[in-house]
């Protein structure tokens, strides 16, 4: 069985979004890609457009590995003003090229399309940012309108920690500053982003920077800190890192970073997947899928800033809901669930696996159990206003939970067969 309504790839491995970007009508969603088979390697961009972030159309890999290096993560931008000398709307890819063996190496490069992401050349001058490393990567870049240049955040993932360089035509960068550890739980960083996100009710804005920890990290492993960013240098707001979605299957979320909602919100998508275990889930000629594109904006509660990401209503116009009264439960569908009273929610197959949520006054648990994968066994809790609704997607091979009020996310994977059953029982 495959995804109803997540993007999952016709066939063979599937991880980390790359290159998010919005050209002639088309979201374009690429992605880290194994062209030969459902394990992680050999290591491409996978390619998939959209023009309602409802329906995908998977398109032939966008970049494959070559005789020197693998394709790994990056980030895609359109250059209007053809500042890279590619051609005016040019589409230009910047990626880790990652060599492998007894050198490895990773370093950041440059490719290019003019037929809309279509056909990809690599730039003859690559790599345009090298340090000599083997763990320096996941470059994603953005135009910023201030300064007039374009900002790079790339993660220099054995020192967890990131750098941020400038250019004026994608070729050419200067290194500008450094951002640290500052008490980040875990090791190893990977996927970056920088972004500047509206507080809500405010009319004003702050700057996110989320990185994800591959090891030791809370929830999903997408951490992140609001601050100011001034073109140079990014600030730390004095507040704690905060965890971004407390499942387990959650990685690598980067953003689209135009075009924006009405209310400046932009979107991003992340994938459902944990590499603790990714390579043990059984074959199935696939592996891996993405989340729900989520709308992101900042709340100010407490003297911090939260990040609230809400579900893109375009993505799930089609999803319907399924009643709460038990009997067979659909492969998928929407599950609205109440505020302001303790209920407890289980859909399980006949194989004893079972995705579970319980509402105790101001606490979520969510919870995944499997007898024939106990790997994937896991209890998640939160604190949420009483009073908030939840509203939880299921699909084959995920449940997303999410807050009506956008502040607590989880997402998991599970291998429930068809057979589902669903109950639901509810206090007073």
């Amino acid at each position: 069985m495959r995804p109803h309504y997540h993007y999952a790839p016709a066939r063979n491995w599937l991880s980390d979004p790359n290159g998010l970007v919005h050209a002639n009508g088309e979201w374009h969603l690429f992605y880290q890609y194994n062209p030969h088979g459902e394990d992680w390697g050999h290591m491409a961009w996978g390619h998939a457009v959209s023009r309602d972030l409802a329906q995908w159309e998977e398109l032939a890999p966008a970049l494959l590995e070559d005789e020197r290096e693998m394709v790994f993560s990056g980030s895609a931008v359109i250059d209007h003003a053809n500042s890279a000398g590619f051609g005016a709307g040019a589409m230009i890819a910047i990626y880790t090229g990652a060599r492998v063996g007894d050198a490895p190496r990773q370093e950041q490069c440059l490719a290019y399309s003019t037929d809309r992401g279509r056909c990809w050349s690599r730039y003859a001058g690559n790599p345009v940012v090298d340090r000599g490393l083997a763990d320096f990567r996941d470059p994603n870049v953005f135009w910023h309108a201030p300064s007039r240049r374009w900002i790079m955040a790339v993660v220099l993932s054995a020192e967890n920690a990131a750098l941020l360089y400038a250019s004026t035509n994608l070729r050419d960068w200067q290194e500008l500053s450094r951002i640290d550890t500052l008490g980040a739980p875990g090791t190893l960083w990977e996927c970056p982003l920088l972004i500047e996100l509206p507080v809500e009710g405010t009319g004003t804005t702050r700057w996110l920077f989320k990185v994800d920890v591959l090891d030791g990290a809370p929830g999903s492993g997408a951490i992140y800190r609001t601050g100011t960013f001034d073109g140079t240098r990014f600030e730390a707001d004095g507040t704690a890192w905060q965890v971004a979605d407390l499942g387990r299957d959650f990685y690598a979320a980067i953003a689209w970073h135009e075009p924006r909602d009405a209310a400046g919100r932009p979107l991003w998508i992340g994938w459902m997947g944990n590499h603790a275990y990714q390579a043990k889930l059984p074959d199935k000629g696939w592996r891996g899928a993405m989340s729900l594109p989520r709308r992101l904006s900042l709340r100010d509660a407490d003297g911090a800033c939260h990040l609230i990401q809400t579900v893109e209503p375009a993505a799930v116009a089609g999803v319907m809901p399924i009643a709460l009264q038990g009997a067979p439960c659909p492969i998928a569908g929407r599950l609205d669930l109440p505020g302001g009273q303790d209920w407890a929610l289980q859909i399980a197959d006949g194989a004893g696996r079972a995705i579970g949520a319980a509402r105790s006054g101001g606490r979520i648990t969510l919870t995944r159990r499997d007898p024939h994968a106990p790997y994937l066994d896991v209890e998640q809790v939160a604190e949420v206003p009483a009073a908030l609704p939840l509203t939880g997607w299921i699909d084959n091979g995920s449940f997303e939970l999410l807050g009506h009020d956008g502040a607590a996310a989880f997402t998991v994977q599970h291998l429930l067969g068809e057979d589902r059953r669903l109950t639901f029982t509810a206090a007073g």
